[in-house]
């Protein structure tokens, strides 16, 4: 399946993230992410539900309260339709009790809505403004870091701000907010690797920049 290019954008922004944030290394043994990766999601995911929070003209808590009402409610009506056992229904509510699935997973933007008594496309306004808010800022950390040029953050902003960010279920930060599954989580976008932009004034630069590469523009 082709990558859209929102997606590509996305995964280009965090893989920006990982650079500046906790590093380019992953943990010498093992597959997972390291103790400063996941410092780092955490942050980005506070950072994340505050934007989104204030972008509704709410608190966080009281945003986080609404996805898990929301919820909740989606599986007492499944459970009175018939299309859950009580037995299943019960699993899901301990899941989301103690935090093995997000709630955003089972709540829905119009459910979100009607808990934060707004409506559905303030909510998923509030998500994609806070996906694009959240690009531009790891694009400014890029910059600040050294890790790409000027003209490189430039482009970049330019496309995030041409883009259609998705609204609720979909993106956030490190590409899974609250399990969002976005670039970067399950199943990732797999993108190739280009020149590091800081080295685009030398045209043969040997393997020393390697550990400084960016993803590349390219959209499919």
């Amino acid at each position: 399946m082709r990558l859209t290019k929102t997606r590509m954008l996305l995964a280009t922004v965090t893989a920006l993230a990982l650079m500046v944030g906790v590093g380019t290394a992953f943990a010498a043994s093992g597959n997972g992410p390291t103790l400063k990766q996941q410092a780092a999601e955490i942050t980005g995911r506070t950072t994340f539900d505050a934007a989104v929070a204030s972008n509704l003209g709410t608190t966080t808590a009281k945003l986080n309260a609404a996805i898990k009402a929301a919820a909740t409610a989606r599986i007492n009506a499944a459970l009175a339709a018939g299309d859950l056992t009580a037995a299943e229904a019960t699993t899901l509510k301990d899941a989301l009790a103690d935090a093995t699935i997000p709630a955003v997973r089972l709540a829905t933007a119009a459910t979100v809505a009607k808990e934060l008594s707004t409506t559905e496309a303030k909510v998923n306004a509030a998500y994609a403004s806070a996906q694009k808010a959240q690009a531009i800022a790891r694009v400014d950390a890029a910059l600040k870091a050294g890790q790409i040029t000027e003209a490189y953050a430039t482009t970049l902003k330019t496309q995030i701000n041409a883009q259609t960010f998705p609204g609720f279920g979909a993106g956030g930060p490190g590409g899974g907010h609250h399990g969002h599954g976005g670039p970067g989580g399950p199943g990732g976008l797999g993108l190739g690797f280009g020149p590091p932009p800081a080295d685009s004034g030398s045209s043969s630069s040997g393997s020393s920049s390697s550990s400084s590469t960016l993803p590349s523009l390219a959209f499919a």
